[in-house]
């Protein structure tokens, strides 16, 4: 994972309170960074829908995602990245997210899709935890009722079977 050294180094005692800081904040080094920033920003857009912000860094992340989605890739692998991992659902869920609040249905489509494809090549186990948030966001994003019934079934899965520690 790359950082930015300055920003790893900022401090409460390097940075004084009284003044904002000029230091660029580092950009998301990986999808998931992405997505963390971008369910935050849907988060505070709910309080805050003026936050202007929080709408460009929606926006941002949803093109950067939607681009890792290579039309010329693999059929079989309708996903962001090489790897899949047990937060996998948190991606189509940013998007989803990102499309309802800024009423962009290609981020929306490509949620969905990306959902889809997780439902039809059964990683379900392996994503348990998210999947209910993820499909949660496809219903308030499409109306459709699939997603709400996917969301009860993870639920009830995650409660039947919590994880161990």
């Amino acid at each position: 994972m790359r950082f930015n050294l300055m920003f790893s180094l900022a401090t409460a005692e390097t940075i004084p309170a009284t003044t904002p800081s000029t230091t660029p904040k580092p950009a998301p080094s990986t999808p998931r960074d992405l997505v963390a920033v971008m369910l935050r920003a849907a988060d505070k857009l709910r309080s805050q829908p003026e936050l202007r912000s929080a709408r460009a860094l929606l926006e941002r992340g949803g093109e950067q995602l939607v681009q890792l989605l290579d039309p010329l890739r693999r059929p079989d692998w309708a996903w962001f990245e090489i790897v899949f991992e047990e937060d996998a659902c948190r991606l189509p869920e940013a998007l989803l997210r990102a499309g309802r609040t800024l009423g962009r249905d290609d981020f929306i489509a490509c949620g969905v899709e990306t959902l889809d494809w997780m439902l039809r090549g059964r990683v379900l186990a392996k994503c348990v935890d998210t999947m209910a948030d993820a499909c949660d966001a496809a219903f308030a994003a499409t109306g459709d009722l699939k997603w709400l019934m996917i969301s009860r079934t993870a639920i009830l899965a995650r409660r039947a079977h919590p994880p161990q520690s």
